[in-house]
């Protein structure tokens, strides 16, 4: 197999290597990168034969995503991931020599690391639904000396490949927010499944390894994917409540855009919850731990100019809606208090009192039971009967365990989320 060749020293080459050295050091540094195999593969593939159309600066920058194709409205509908994320992925895979791969999302590069690692006797299958990410990433699979060593496949990522199967791992690099049976099917027992699952908006890296129906999971990593497309796309409903300000729920019915118009209009009621963090504390484990279990949950989008406090993040506010009543978590700053925040829950409706007690008792908990822990396990399984901690999904059940987490694969940047 050919592969990059780095014998003759060239100003060109000698810069590529000196960018990817610095790119391994970093990866180093916040646990992205800690085998050999992993680390042979990044030194050995290369990265910008990918991504001939970027600066190195930015293709051997770790946290760069590289956006490649995008929608109509300009939402990125392809990348090349930031390699913090690919080599973390592949650490949390555990690939060894000789195992069969399938990748769900192309791009070229992923696939060729890990070619690398399994080598000569394993196989990589890489998946996508568009053609032309698949025709991209065939050139520089050729282009890199890798043409032999991945199946490149068109095809919706809900049916996996069953050709090619049974796969000791799959790795899939688009937003999932489900696990379809097809992925479990085809993968051996024992096997491990890494892939970013979002659950109910918010996403992290995930690694589920099976056991019959079953799927047990991993504490896991903050990141951000594109979306999964096709079957597997996000059945949320996204409904507008004023000009800038937007809900998105599971919820079926879907609300009423007029129904939340008219309540958020009302007078708010509020309640701070004496829970405070620094500046730059971390809290997306309070996101998620108000996304397993708070009811009615939703997220709500919108401007600072929209709300009377801070808003928690820039992107997805936790939220509640029970019909008639919605309630929100804000953030605003502590008077007469260096960068310290106070969480307050904000309501409107009828019922506002009690949808906004419910979110701030939900808060304390939080502080009181998980914070500054590593977040959630989860466990999925198809039949799990309905309780508390279940999220119920169209193909499985996902059920959150917050006080039997592993290990926290925690990294130190990039920077928490939830910020």
């Amino acid at each position: 197999m050919t592969t990059s060749d780095t014998s003759t020293s060239t100003p060109g080459t000698d810069r590529i290597d000196e960018l990817r050295e610095r790119m391994i050091i970093r990866l180093r540094a916040v646990n992205a990168l800690h085998s050999e195999p992993v680390t042979r593969a990044v030194r050995t593939v290369p990265r910008h034969a990918f991504a001939p159309e970027f600066p190195l600066e930015e293709v051997y920058d770790p946290e760069t995503v590289l956006r490649t194709r995008f929608a109509d409205d300009g939402t990125a509908t392809s990348s090349v991931s930031a390699t913090w994320v690919q080599t973390l992925m592949l650490e949390r895979a555990r690939l060894r020599p000789g195992m069969r791969v399938l990748e769900v999302g192309s791009g070229g590069y992923n696939a060729a690391l890990a070619a690398e690692v399994v080598g000569p006797a394993g196989s990589v299958t890489s998946l996508d639904i568009d053609p032309a990410v698949i025709d991209r990433a065939r050139t520089h699979l050729t282009q890199a000396g890798y043409a032999d060593r991945v199946e490149l496949v068109v095809g919706d990522a809900e049916h996996g490949h069953p050709s090619s199967a049974p796969y000791d791992r799959i790795i899939v690099t688009a937003a999932a927010t489900d696990l379809p049976p097809t992925w479990t099917h085809q993968l051996v027992d024992g096997g491990r499944l890494v892939l970013p699952l979002g659950v109910r908006g918010f996403q992290r890296v995930y690694a589920f390894t099976r056991h019959g129906a079953l799927l047990l999971g991993e504490t896991g990593n903050h990141a951000g994917f594109v979306p999964m497309q096709g079957l597997g796309a996000s059945a949320s409903t996204t409904v507008p409540v004023t000009d800038t300000v937007e809900l998105t729920t599971d919820a079926d019915p879907t609300p009423a855009p007029e129904a939340l118009s008219a309540v958020f209009a009302l007078p708010a009621q509020e309640q701070f919850t004496g829970v405070r963090i620094a500046g730059m504390e971390p809290f997306s484990a309070l996101q998620m731990w108000m996304a397993t279990g708070l009811p009615h949950f939703a997220t709500l989008t919108g401007t600072a100019d929209d709300f009377r406090y801070r808003p928690m993040t820039h992107a997805l506010i936790p939220a509640m809606w029970d019909g008639t009543s919605l309630a929100y978590l804000l953030l605003p700053a502590v008077p007469d208090a260096s960068a310290t925040y106070e969480f307050v829950a904000c309501g409107h409706g009828p019922d506002a009192a009690d949808v906004v007690a419910t979110m701030a008792d939900h808060v304390r908990r939080w502080d009181r039971d998980h914070r500054g822990g590593p977040g959630p396990r989860f466990l999925a399984h198809p039949d799990f009967p309905p309780g508390d901690g279940i999220i119920r999904t169209r193909h499985t059940r996902l059920l959150a365990l917050w006080d039997q987490a592993e290990e926290d694969h925690g990294l130190d940047w990039p920077a928490d989320p939830g910020r």
